[in-house]
């Protein structure tokens, strides 16, 4: 009795345990994140539960500042090629080397050379080949040789051996005022006045022809100016005459900048066929950019021709010795294949047929093969030479034979 008494108390006790472990469990679970925190948790509850302290730990200041990790660049690696650029790229091209310029233009004159220039940049553009230097100067001319001398710096750029291929020369706008010829002053545009003017553009083409350079001697255009325009005339004018004589191609621009009479005209087609500015300045002397670049047009088909001989002309290569023989052996055998051969079999030669045959008279009668004169066409007594006669002098048809196209007839069928 006292022994099952015994077990039922333990029995009991070892319940109450479980239901009191499950009890905590379900409170544990239950308590907010907040109060843990605070509280420290499930290791805050079982130090106060066992009478442990916990060490105290520092409070981060609330100004203190957040340690991010710095994440390390990774370096960017480089696109390549399969292969090298300059391998596979054209000169020129994107990513290939740069074209060197083997062609040179050599550009003079005053401010209308100078804008002559900058058209010839744009003009070519597409050909880097071909380089364009100006070594125009503002304000300079043929007149005032004691401001620049142009003669003396055509002769001192053939000393240097500078590289030129071609010459524009571009110049006069300033030179309407006297010329000294020594002690002498010259009215413009004197008999006097002309020819040493004219002596002076021979002395500025004559050192490029001497070096076998071809010179473009562009004239001026109109000008806004009545007054101005006659000198611009009369100068292009001692220009073409001296120029040509000296060995220069003259380039006439007088037209593409005027209107349908020939006067000054500030506006006109450019080089796209378009109504744009082409002149600028005071009364007009100048050109705008679209101007610049109508004036190239004019000069090019020259330099793209000058520009071309340069280049190397490509014969055709022959054959090594061994590559030809090897295909005169297969053109024998595909011959010998074909038959040929057999066609050219040795036989009686052929009598040569003679350069020019016997010579004959359009004005002799007609001989038979065998010489003797042939007989008027009436007295054939063959049938049917007699129906072409009267069919071609009478105009009589003649009898239709059976199966000729002329034949009508039609059998009704049995």
């Amino acid at each position: 009795m006292h022994k099952s008494t015994r077990r039922d108390g333990s029995s009991m006790v070892g319940l109450m345990l479980r239901i009191g472990a499950a009890a905590l469990c379900c409170w544990i679970l239950a308590a907010p994140a907040s109060r843990a925190q605070n509280s420290g948790g499930l290791p805050g509850f079982l130090q106060n539960l066992f009478g442990l302290s916990p060490k105290p730990q520092a409070a981060a200041p609330s100004n203190a500042p957040l340690r991010i990790r710095a994440h390390k660049p990774q370096p960017h690696k480089k696109e390549q090629d399969f292969v090298s650029t300059t391998a596979t790229r054209a000169p020129g091209s994107p990513g290939g080397a740069p074209v060197t310029a083997n062609f040179f233009v050599s550009v003079l004159g005053d401010t209308l050379g100078i804008l002559a220039a900058q058209g010839l940049v744009d003009a070519f553009a597409d050909k880097p080949e071909i380089s364009i230097g100006t070594q125009a100067r503002d304000l300079s001319g043929l007149v005032r040789d004691d401001y620049y001398d142009w003669p003396k710096a055509a002769r001192d750029m053939i000393t240097a051996k500078t590289r030129i291929d071609t010459v524009v020369i571009m110049i006069g706008i300033n030179d309407f005022q006297p010329l000294k010829d020594g002690g002498e002053t010259l009215d413009v545009l004197s008999d006097k006045w002309r020819a040493n003017y004219g002596q002076r553009v021979e002395n500025l083409v004559s050192p490029f022809r001497d070096a076998h350079i071809p010179v473009l001697w562009v004239g001026l255009p109109s000008m806004n100016d009545d007054r101005f325009n006659t000198q611009v005339i009369a100068l292009n004018a001692i220009d073409r005459e001296h120029a040509e004589k000296a060995g220069a191609k003259y380039i006439d621009i007088w037209d593409a900048f005027a209107d349908q009479n020939g006067q000054y005209a500030a506006f006109g087609p450019d080089v796209d066929g378009q109504n744009s500015k082409l002149r600028s300045g005071p009364n007009g002397i100048y050109l705008t950019k679209a101007g610049s670049r109508k004036l190239a047009h004019f000069l090019e088909a020259d330099i793209r021709r000058d520009f071309d001989r340069t280049k190397p002309q490509t014969d055709i290569a022959s054959l090594p010795p061994d590559i030809e023989q090897q295909a005169d052996d297969i053109n024998a055998q595909i011959r010998r294949e074909m038959g040929a051969e057999k066609s050219q079999a040795p036989g009686p030669a052929a009598t040569p047929k003679p350069s020019a045959g016997p010579i004959l008279s359009l004005t002799a009668p007609p001989i038979s093969a065998h010489g003797a004169l042939v007989e008027a066409l009436g007295a054939s007594t063959d049938a049917p030479a007699g129906e072409r006669i009267r069919a071609l002098r009478i105009g009589e048809a003649p009898e239709p034979q059976a199966g000729r196209a002329d034949d009508f007839t039609w059998t009704r069928a049995q």
